[in-house]
C-alpha cells in the first residue's frame, strides 16, 4: 500500500495518508474518510488494500487487441 491509495478499513474505503517506518513495533496508519473528511490513526495491520481495476474482462482493448480478429 502506497500513500494516496485506497484502503480498507473495517469495511470503510478511507485513503493512505502515511504510516510510521516498517521498523516500528505495532505500526499506525494516517487515513482519511473522503466522504467526511475525518482523518484518524488506526493499526496499519488492520488496512487491507482496495483491489484495483483492470483485471479480467476488457484488458487488452485499447492495446491493439481486435475483438472482431
Amino acid at each position: 500500500m502506497e500513500i494516496g491509495d485506497d484502503v480498507i478499513y473495517r469495511g470503510r474505503v478511507l485513503v493512505l495518508l502515511g504510516h510510521d517506518p516498517m521498523s516500528v513495533p505495532d505500526r499506525h496508519a494516517q487515513v482519511e474518510d473522503p466522504e467526511t473528511g475525518e482523518r484518524f490513526d488506526v493499526l496499519y495491520d488492520e488496512l487491507e488494500a482496495l483491489p484495483t481495476s483492470g483485471h479480467g474482462f476488457g484488458q487488452g482493448f485499447g492495446q491493439g487487441f481486435d475483438p472482431v480478429a
